[in-house]
């Protein structure tokens, strides 16, 4: 594994001082509202995070994804739903840099670099499964100059509050991704753009990710990424799971200190000791500490991976890192509540809702089921990618 550098330290102890001081007072009462985060987001911005993974030469802080992996889990360690729309923000970034031509790439990163703009993705659909098919019924049409979209999408993070979206299409409808896929950048303000709102969630309520329709929304032609099918061939789309991981494993970090934190000051009577000298308590935190410095080696590894890896490869250690992440993050946040006892369901503790935040947020593709099957297949040298394309090969 690759350790961080002096100067990428520095850079994660600056997203870690600007979660304490800033981000994290404020994680409850977005949860509370199920709101964007928009002070948040701010912050990040006059910081540069929003520009984590635009490259250098275009104004941005140009992570590599070992740096990158550690602030993402530093900032959902104080709210996972910030983390949570800064990785999907970043990306799209991403998708811009390997899709992009140059001046869409000096275009929207201007956006973000000079006026702190947020892009979202969305890919879900109410009638499909990306753990199944990765498959769009979303259509794009060329009409004159440009396309015409219709659709319903599901889960679309950042709504009402980004200022453009990567909406996931096919193109004339077409069922085969590997030759329909196309990556539409679409304003906020579009005519024909239209949502309920309704967003009532377990957890991860300050992502806002309500349902939202397209009818008839008109983009220019200048406003899609790349070929078709070229989303899935780049290994960007693995990142997103990659950093799902980070953000599994900083909210289980931030439930485990909750719970070390508590049990060494709350005092027992008749003892008048605190918590943390019951030896079935120091079992329960030992065993949980161990499992998450595992889980956290192997995002660690797979991250530092990452950067020589092939589009295959991207996936196989995007999975692992997931895979444990989950099962880690589910039975941590769990066990947290247990632990602490009656106290950690009160929902002013931080153990309340990382334990809600963990078991919404790792409802993201893909499932378990599916990310033990393609791990399984890499292990057998049985060649596969994350997802299943709809009437098509396998890909990414």
């Amino acid at each position: 594994m690759e350790a961080l550098g002096a100067a990428q330290h520095e850079i994660v102890a600056r997203a870690d001082r600007l979660t304490r001081e800033k981000i994290a007072p404020r994680a409850a009462e977005y949860d509370q509202a199920a709101a964007n985060p928009v002070e948040s987001w701010r912050e990040l911005g006059g910081e540069g995070f929003l520009a984590a993974s635009i490259p250098r030469a275009h104004g941005g802080l140009g992570l590599d994804m070992p740096t990158y992996i550690a602030v993402i889990r530093t900032i959902a360690r104080g709210c996972a739903s910030t983390a949570m729309t800064l990785h999907m923000h970043s990306t799209v970034m991403r998708f811009i840099d390997a899709l992009g031509t140059d001046g869409q790439k000096r275009r929207y990163y201007g956006e973000v670099v000079g006026g702190g703009k947020l892009f979202g993705s969305w890919g879900s659909e109410p009638a499909v499964s990306l753990s199944r098919t990765f498959l769009m019924e979303t259509s794009l049409r060329a009409d004159g100059d440009g396309y015409v979209i219709d659709g319903v999408k599901h889960f679309c993070t950042m709504a009402l509050g980004a200022s453009y979206y990567m909406v996931w299409c096919a193109l004339d409808g077409g069922t085969d991704m590997a030759k329909a896929l196309l990556l539409a950048l679409v304003p906020a303000d579009a005519a024909g753009i239209a949502t309920d709102g309704k967003w009532n969630t377990l957890g991860m309520r300050a992502t806002y990710s309500p349902s939202v329709t397209f009818r008839g929304v008109r983009v220019a032609r200048d406003a899609t990424l790349g070929e078709l099918g070229g989303a899935i061939r780049v290994g960007v789309v693995e990142s997103f799971g990659l950093g799902y991981a980070a953000i599994y494993l900083g909210i289980a970090e931030a439930a485990l200190e909750f719970a070390m934190d508590y049990v060494r000051k709350r005092i027992v009577r008749p003892e008048n000791v605190a918590v943390a000298e019951d030896p079935t308590v120091q079992r329960h935190i030992g065993e949980l500490r161990v499992h998450l410095d595992a889980a956290l080696l192997v995002l660690a590894d797979s991250a530092a991976r990452w950067a020589q890896a092939d589009m295959v490869e991207r996936g196989n250690l995007a999975n692992r890192a997931k895979l444990l992440a989950t099962q880690v993050g589910l039975d941590t946040t769990s066990r947290v509540i247990q632990v602490v006892g009656g106290r950690g369901a009160y929902k002013e503790y931080l153990a309340e809702r990382a334990f809600r935040d963990l078991r919404t947020s790792t409802l993201m593709p893909p499932t378990v089921d599916r990310m033990l099957e393609a791990i399984g297949k890499n292990a057998l040298g049985l060649e596969t990618g994350m997802f299943r394309l709809g009437s098509g090969p396998q890909g990414a």
